[in-house]
């Protein structure tokens, strides 16, 4: 599996230096988006369609996840596993 991923990085020309420092730049952006929105207040989160525990579960991520769509994927997985109960 590692040889595949690796593989797959290869191709898509995200292996080396310049491409690692442009995702940990896009991550670190996407990170300080992410602690902006522990200003808003919890009814305008939930407007958004997220909690202030994902918020905080999402600025805790370290660098090499982008926190953004983290906290979108956790979101929606969270809203379409309630609406099926």
């Amino acid at each position: 599996m590692r040889d595949y991923v690796l593989n797959q990085a290869i191709s898509r020309g995200e292996f080396g230096l310049v491409p690692f420092l442009r995702r940990t730049a896009r991550n670190w952006k996407a990170k300080r988006r992410i602690a902006a929105l522990a200003d808003f207040d919890d009814y305008m989160l939930r407007d958004i369609g997220i909690t202030r525990d994902e918020v905080q579960w999402a600025a805790g991520l370290p660098l090499t996840v982008n926190a953004a769509i983290a906290l979108e994927e956790r979101a929606f997985r969270r809203r379409h596993s309630g609406a099926s109960n």
